[in-house]
This record gives C-alpha cells, sequence and structure tokens, in this order.
C-alpha cells in the first residue's frame, strides 16, 4: 500500500429551518436560514494507493465490499446502498489502483445528516488523492451535486455546510448566494453541550422522502404548504437570535415551535411511538424536543436541565431508544496526508 488521504467530517443536530435550504424553495421565503449544530459523530473516509488500476470500496457500517477492475468499470446496479459512494470515487478518483474505505459513526437513517457528511469527506480525500485544491464552498458544491445524482431527489445545503465547517452555524439563503455565520462561541457550545441528549429511535428511515413531498406540495402551490414554509422561515430567524443570545429558555422554544409546525403539516414526519416518547420527556422535565433531519423516525435531539440527564436517559433506555454521544464538534471539516 502507498500514499494514504485521510478526510472526517462531523454531522450535525439541525434546530430550525431544515427543507428551507433546497433550492428554489428558500427564494420565496425570505429571509431563509437554517441553524445547526455540528456533532461527533463524524463520516469518515480513507484513500490508500495500490499498485495497478484496480478500485476496491470497504463500507465498514454496512459491511459490504465492491472491487472493480479499473475507475471507468466502476457500477452500483448491484449495490444501491453504496451508489453514493461509488459515484463520488467514479467522479473524483485519480485513474490510478485505490483501496478507499468508509464508515459513519451515526446510525443509518439516523436524521443527523450522515450521508453528506460523507459526501464532504469523500469529496475531499478523493479530490486530494487526484492532486486538486479546492475551497470549502466548492467541495460543498460537488458533493451536493453528486448525492443529488445518488438520491434522485433534490438536496439541501445545511449538511454539507456543517460536515465542512463545524460549529454553530446560521446558514442565509439570499438573492445574491449562501452565506454561514457562526452563532456559539466555544463556552456557549459548552454549554449547549451539557444541556443536550441525543436518542436514536431506531426507526432508520430515507429523508429524503418526506422533504420530497414538502416540495412537490410547495410546487403546486399547497396554502398549506406555503404557510408551513413561512413560519418556519420567522422560527429560524428567532432561532439564530437565540444562539447569538446565548438564551437557552428560547432556543428550546424555537425547538419546539419548529417541531410542531412539521407536525402538523405533514403527520408523516412523526410516529404514535415518538409522540409518547417527547410527551413522556416533556412530563418529566425535558426543555425542547425535535427529531432530526425531515422526520419519520432516525434520532431526537432533546433540550434538558444537565441535573435531569440520568432520569431522562432511564426513560429514554425503557422506551426502547438509544442515547447516542453528542459532543459538539468546531474543527469541520479534517484532511490529512501521510505516506504510507
Amino acid at each position: 500500500m502507498g500514499q494514504l488521504v485521510a478526510a472526517s467530517a462531523p454531522t450535525r443536530i439541525d434546530f430550525a429551518g431544515g427543507t428551507l435550504d433546497i433550492p428554489p424553495l428558500y427564494l420565496f421565503h425570505q429571509p431563509a436560514m437554517t441553524v445547526n449544530v455540528s456533532i461527533d459523530l463524524p463520516a469518515e473516509v480513507e484513500v490508500r494507493r495500490r499498485e495497478g488500476r484496480a478500485i476496491r470500496l470497504l463500507s465498514v457500517d454496512q459491511r459490504r465490499r465492491l472491487d472493480w477492475p479499473s475507475r471507468d468499470k466502476i457500477t452500483w446496479t448491484r449495490a444501491p446502498f453504496l451508489e453514493l459512494a461509488a459515484r463520488l470515487i467514479k467522479t473524483l478518483a485519480p485513474d490510478v489502483g485505490l483501496e478507499i474505505t468508509t464508515r459513519c459513526l451515526a446510525p443509518a437513517g439516523a436524521g443527523v445528516g450522515g450521508s453528506s457528511a460523507l459526501a464532504v469527506a469523500a469529496t475531499a480525500a478523493l479530490s486530494t488523492a487526484a492532486g486538486a485544491r479546492w475551497s470549502k464552498t466548492t467541495l460543498i458544491e460537488v458533493a451536493r451535486s453528486i448525492e443529488t445524482q445518488a438520491i434522485h431527489v433534490p438536496t439541501g445545503y445545511q449538511d454539507y455546510y456543517a460536515a465542512a465547517y463545524g460549529g454553530a452555524s446560521a446558514i442565509e439563503f439570499g438573492l445574491g448566494g449562501i452565506r454561514r455565520t457562526s452563532v456559539g462561541s466555544k463556552a456557549f457550545l459548552a454549554d449547549l453541550e451539557r444541556h443536550l441528549l441525543l436518542l436514536y429511535v431506531g426507526t432508520p428511515r430515507f429523508s429524503g422522502a418526506n422533504n420530497w413531498e414538502l416540495f412537490k406540495q410547495h410546487v403546486d402551490r399547497d396554502k398549506r404548504t406555503v404557510r408551513l414554509f413561512e413560519a418556519l422561515s420567522q422560527n429560524a430567524v428567532s432561532m439564530r437570535d437565540a444562539f447569538l443570545q446565548r438564551d437557552l429558555s428560547a432556543i428550546a422554544e424555537r425547538l419546539n415551535s419548529d417541531w410542531e409546525t412539521r407536525r402538523r403539516a405533514l403527520p408523516a414526519m412523526s410516529t404514535p411511538a415518538i409522540d409518547r416518547l417527547i410527551r413522556a420527556l416533556r412530563r418529566e422535565g425535558a426543555l425542547g424536543a425535535r427529531v432530526c433531519g425531515a422526520g419519520g423516525g432516525g434520532c431526537l435531539a432533546v433540550l434538558i436541565e444537565p441535573e435531569t440527564r440520568a432520569r431522562l436517559t432511564a426513560l429514554a433506555h425503557s422506551s426502547g431508544a438509544r442515547v447516542l454521544p453528542c459532543a459538539l464538534n468546531t474543527r469541520g471539516l479534517v484532511v490529512r496526508r501521510t505516506e504510507g
């Protein structure tokens, strides 16, 4: 084995404004923004040179391996769940022998942007291996474009910005382009981390389905959906302000508002089990709760008082949920290159 390029990119918890990041929806609801925080459940990609032109893909979390005689022979028809990784390799890898290893610490279908973090990490690792030097904005555009090809529905931007930059982000989608602003100092993020509980409810789902349903309803000018997006837009601005003011009570209030707005607009975003768990958590002192991503299962982000963590963790376990680590990530994308 030869030279190694390794890249790591964090996943995220979205606090407000999700779905507004899908073009061109944000053009109709100005100001449009998404607020999220990056977490240390990263996607990791290693690219190692090998002799010849054969390419091997090892997906650690999916326990799958694919081999191709060369880059131009790459196909994914027999492994549709690895289409994203295969497309990234075929599009970006140098035409040499390679072994690519991928893993994501977030469970499949968790709703924390794992596939997009993988796309960012793979885009960075493969482009570096090919000798390219791209800005973060270029990496984001390439990663998002290729994932859109793989999932066959429009994708938003927020996951890629969280993966590339880390920290707490307010990502504004304006008429002149996209602007990311950091909305959390390290001290505030450390305090926020003490108030966060991340639960995996164990129901993997395709997050693009709910977003695509909302997208189609908006294109059809469904009045209820248009009102939903207006409410999401206003709530996201308030969430950004709450982050800037370091107001955890206001953040919890906006988190609840975002979730209730989504549930009313698209009932498929929740399930009876999720509704029961959120009600139970709130009765036991949780400040706020929201299903991550487009809903329908995956992870539940809960804002708590630190002294209630043990009690709420026990309640979550008794309901069949699994507690995931959610240390906040301030580094964003990290790429390193070594000689093997």
